[in-house]
């Protein structure tokens, strides 16, 4: 419904508190006419806009060629994803990061991508690590690692191990499954404080496609598994 009487700026609050909120929510503004969606479109009110749910399904925001059956279609909110994308929201740069490493297999594109908003965001910060390290990266792989543990968490912790799962899991919705593309290049750093440690091999060893118990080792195990599957 049109808001004739509120001014746009109060109506860009408004849009901005139900985009915190869930994306779905702007529906309603986005139908109501072209004032109210351009409103919605404004950068201030998409860059944090809370997009997780979108993201769920990797099918909704994937770009054209992704289907090799119709290479000219694209998931149905992925214009909408790339107003988020352009407004600079750190969900939507996470994930078209990933889409880039699997979709286009353009590792280096997906790494640029990611660093646009580490060390800020975990979760980022930790895939540039292990990106940069299945690329034979090891030194940048280490600089990210120490950027991760500065800044977040330290790396045996159980949240790092949380968080590397998350990783590995949202790699793994974009449908790649054991190409071995980087098992070759694998490089962990060696350097001072992050460096492979001995328990390192022995567990992945014990643990092979399965759940790694060891929180000491787990970044190593799951850097290795990810260069197995991309």
């Amino acid at each position: 419904m049109p808001n004739p009487n509120i001014p746009d700026d109060l109506l860009a609050k408004i849009a901005k508190k139900i985009a915190d909120k869930c994306w779905w929510y702007l529906r309603p503004m986005l139908k109501s006419g072209p004032r109210e969606r351009d409103i919605v479109y404004r950068p201030n009110v998409l860059k944090d806009a809370n997009i997780f749910s979108m993201c769920d399904d990797v099918d909704d925001f994937y770009a054209a060629g992704h289907d090799p059956n119709d290479i000219n279609s694209e998931g149905r909110y992925r214009p909408f994803f790339k107003r988020c994308l352009e407004a600079g929201n750190p969900t939507t740069i996470y994930h078209e990061g990933l889409r880039l490493l699997t979709h286009e297999s353009d590792i280096q594109g997906a790494i640029l991508h990611l660093e646009r908003i580490a060390p800020r965001n975990a979760a980022t910060t930790l895939a540039c690590a292990i990106l940069y390290i299945c690329a034979g990266n090891a030194h940048m792989g280490g600089v990210y690692l120490r950027l991760f543990g500065s800044n977040h968490y330290a790396l045996e912790s159980e949240e790092a191990r949380d968080i590397c799962e998350e990783v590995l899991e949202d790699i793994k919705k974009y449908g790649n499954t054991l190409k071995y593309t980087y098992a070759n290049s694998f490089s962990f750093p060696e350097c001072g404080d992050v460096r492979t440690l001995e328990c390192a091999e022995m567990c992945y060893m014990r643990s092979r496609l399965f759940n790694n118990l060891c929180n000491q080792c787990y970044i190593w195990w799951c850097a290795k598994r990810i260069s197995q599957i991309l």
